[in-house]
């Protein structure tokens, strides 16, 4: 079982159940204990908690839904980050994805794809003039409620147009099905990346499949590159001309040439529903403006740049290999096949041309040709349209449906717009109406059965719960309609079920919060039973209940015993263990006094040595009810002065899970801090030191001894500033060579600084 299942965030919301798994967070299905409702709550998985790139990309997600309030855009009602867990609270979604309804359909119908897209590109606006780039629209992020309402989600990778305007590149990220081609080369991408991905879920809803698939992750985001798509009325000749235009207009891989914001593309969508025969005649890339659809011819150089790049962007080895034929093929220059393609183009076309001139001016017998423009038939009626166009050979299909009213027309496969020879046969497909469905009898049977054999049915189901001397509890009394009553599809009905004979049934009262006396007056006019224990709380006064063995609002028959928890007044003592990295990436040296206070307080030291423990992890372990802030003080041991605070931490003892609050960590101390030792020198008569090398063998090992204890203390405060002042200036080159070696020992010593460490010499030996 998840161990998250059950557990309380911020004491708030409380776990149900996991109903989602991601590349990067899990999310739940929570009850908000003070809002009294259900919601969503993403949180990030352990294993990337401690990733820069990860937390930065979840943050972001919440800090771009933050931004937006749209009807088609998942809400965010909170967001929580700490050491422990970061998580998002959001809108609880009862619905599936787009994704998984297309995997029902196959073939959506064109005016449910262009619904869908619509309420889509409406919520990709409201993001995109706030300067948000969504970055990963696919069906899977796109979620659809029982009613069609479209909520766009997942907005982990979005990112703020202002951040990437000094961005220079960025890797491709994203599902590579729906990817955009300048984000499959690693280039920057804006709001129109996001409408090539709408024109490939587009593509996707309207032919049941997508544009472009292959075995590896790089062939399918090359062809996004490279490759034209399969004309989507090539696989579904049902698809209206016009809306085929939006779409691959939509998908153009050069951004220039799509739609340039999401409203652009809404209007040319608004337009074809009210004339589903529009043609918008759109050219891409043509030399002569003719011909349609055509992508432009990449260069096989830039071509091999793109694969190579994107071979290093999407991490899937040996995916890409270069074959020496393609360089070969490099080095022939395309501009021969191109020329004559176009001069074979330029023929044809000015055949076709004059077949049509003359063609358009030949008359039949009759004085009329046998074409004309096929028109559009939806919404109208089977008779008026025999009344309208009595030379049309209609072949006629009936199905079911809740949109159209009986006897309309639903569908054409020849879309409106088209040119037909008036001899040619029109399938249409004719609404019956919604499917009447006769209601079976469901007494005394489960209501969990009965639900399901309903909505096999087609029709929606209403539970009411009412008592019952009869029927036991659980199983259906009645429904209304009644059984065998005839309803059309998508009908609600209720279902009444039993509570059981003779017992009334209350729903529990909210507890936590109330003093006993409040809870019992509660509990006495719902005909409860409490039973009482203490415990202790940090949130919660002497006398307030801190909690309850049944849920607000659950259903229970009266004289049910339940059982809160009284605050006896005591705290609450919780336990943590706060953790700190010792630095490794400069240079450290000396051991280190650590000395850690709680409130001011020292309760802990410790000496490391640096050289050894660089790049340790340090803890400690701590306990309290309330909050208290911990400090960490480091001291040189070489030089007590060279000293100051590493860590600061407030923790608050009043969560059951404690929360560290880290308030300054300087790990840069350690560099200021680092001891250095005095340079040594030398004293000062280095050249009169050298010859009394000879003769302080013999003579200074015995008068030193006796002498230099008794006469320095009294003789060198007088005679010393005035004789060694005058001799030593004027016959110091002569004399020095003897003399020094006796008068040196007793005169320079009182006044010479490196006396002491003659000292230390004899006495050690």
């Amino acid at each position: 079982m998840d161990n998250m299942i059950g557990k309380r965030l911020d004491g708030r919301y409380e776990l149900i159940e996991l109903i989602g798994t991601g590349g990067m967070a899990d999310i739940y299905k929570a009850k908000d204990i003070t809002e009294d409702k259900i919601v969503a709550v993403k949180i990030l998985k352990n294993e990337f908690a401690g990733s820069e790139d990860f937390l930065r990309r979840f943050r972001n997600e919440s800090k771009a839904i933050a931004l937006l309030s749209h009807p088609n855009i998942v809400k965010i009602f909170d967001v929580g980050f700490s050491e422990q867990i970061q998580f998002i609270v959001m809108e609880y979604i009862d619905g599936i994805s787009l994704a998984e309804y297309i995997k029902l359909q196959g073939v959506l119908k064109w005016k449910d794809a262009v619904y869908f897209t619509v309420q889509i590109l409406r919520a990709l606006q409201h993001a995109h003039d706030r300067g948000i780039v969504h970055r990963d629209i696919k069906s899977q992020n796109v979620m659809m409620l029982p009613d069609g309402t479209i909520k766009v989600m997942d907005f982990g990778i979005a990112r703020f147009n202002r951040e990437t305007d000094k961005t220079l590149s960025e890797k491709a990220i994203g599902s590579v099905h729906y990817i955009s081609p300048e984000q499959a080369r690693g280039e920057i991408t804006d709001e129109k990346s996001d409408i090539y991905s709408v024109g490939v879920m587009l593509y996707e809803m309207l032919t049941g499949q997508k544009p472009f698939d292959g075995d590896t992750p790089v062939a399918i985001a090359l062809q996004h590159m490279q490759t034209p798509p399969k004309m989507p009325r090539e696989i579904n000749p049902s698809i209206p001309e016009g809306l085929e235009e939006i779409t691959i207009k939509a998908m153009q891989k050069e951004s220039s040439q799509r739609y340039q914001t999401s409203g652009e593309m809404i209007n040319d969508i608004e337009e074809f529903k009210k004339d589903p025969s529009i043609v918008f005649e759109y050219k891409y890339f043509s030399t002569d403006g003719t011909t349609k659809y055509f992508d432009k011819v990449t260069d096989k150089t830039e071509t091999n740049k793109a694969t190579t790049a994107l071979a290093t962007e999407i991490d899937d080895e040996d995916l890409y290999e270069d074959d020496e034929d393609d360089e070969i093929e490099e080095r022939k220059s395309p501009l021969l096949p191109i020329l004559f393609a176009v001069a074979s183009v330029f023929v044809i076309m000015t055949a076709w041309l004059i077949f049509k001139i003359v063609t358009n001016n030949i008359p039949t017998d009759s004085g009329n040709v046998d074409e004309t423009t096929m028109p559009n038939l939806i919404n109208m009626t089977y008779e008026q349209v025999q009344a309208e166009y009595p030379w049309m050979k209609l072949e006629v299909k009936r199905e079911w449906s809740t949109e159209f009213e009986e006897f309309k027309v639903m569908e054409q496969l020849t879309p409106a717009g088209r040119s037909i020879k008036k001899s040619t046969t029109i399938t249409i497909i004719v609404s019956n109406g919604p499917r009447q469905i006769e209601i079976e009898n469901l007494t005394n049977l489960n209501a969990e059965d009965a639900k399901r054999k309903l909505e096999k049915s087609d029709l929606k189901v209403k539970f009411i719960k009412t008592e019952s001397d009869d029927i036991p509890e659980g199983y259906v009394i009645k429904t209304e309609p009644g059984a065998t009553s005839k309803v059309p599809q998508g009908t609600e009905v209720k279902v009444y079920v039993s509570l059981g004979k003779g017992e009334k049934v209350v729903n529990v009262p909210y507890f936590v919060g109330k003093t006993l006396e409040e809870a019992q007056t509660l509990a006495d006019e719902k005909k409860l039973i409490l039973k009482v224990i203490y415990g202790s709380s940090n949130e919660y006064e002497k006398g307030q209940i801190i909690k309850q063995s049944v849920d607000e609002n659950s259903m229970v028959n009266q004289e049910t015993e339940i059982e809160v928890t009284v605050c006896d007044g005591k705290a609450v003592v919780n336990e943590t263990t706060i953790e700190f990295e010792l630095p490794s990436g400069i240079e450290h040296t000396g051991t280190f006094l650590f000395e850690y206070f709680k409130d001011g307080i020292k309760f802990k030291e410790e000496e490391r040595d640096m050289s050894v423990n660089a790049g340790d992890t340090i803890s400690f372990d701590v306990k309290g009810s309330e909050k208290i802030k911990y400090i960490v003080k480091i001291t040189n041991v070489q030089d007590e002065t060279l000293s100051g605070k590493l860590l600061e931490v407030e923790v608050d003892f009043t969560k059951e899970t404690p929360e560290q609050d880290i308030l300054s960590y300087k790990a840069e101390l350690f560099a200021k801090l680092v001891y250095v030792a005095p340079e040594t020198t030398t004293p000062e008569p280095p050249e009169t030191t050298t010859t009394p090398d000879t003769t302080p063998d013999t003579t200074p090992d015995t008068t030193p001894d006796t002498t230099p204890d008794t006469t320095p203390d009294t003789t060198p405060d007088t005679t010393p500033d005035t004789t060694p002042d005058t001799t030593p200036d004027t016959t110091p080159d002569t004399t020095p060579d003897t003399t020094p070696d006796t008068t040196p020992d007793t005169a320079p010593e009182p006044t010479d600084t490196p006396a002491p460490e003659q000292q230390d010499v004899p006495a050690s030996v």
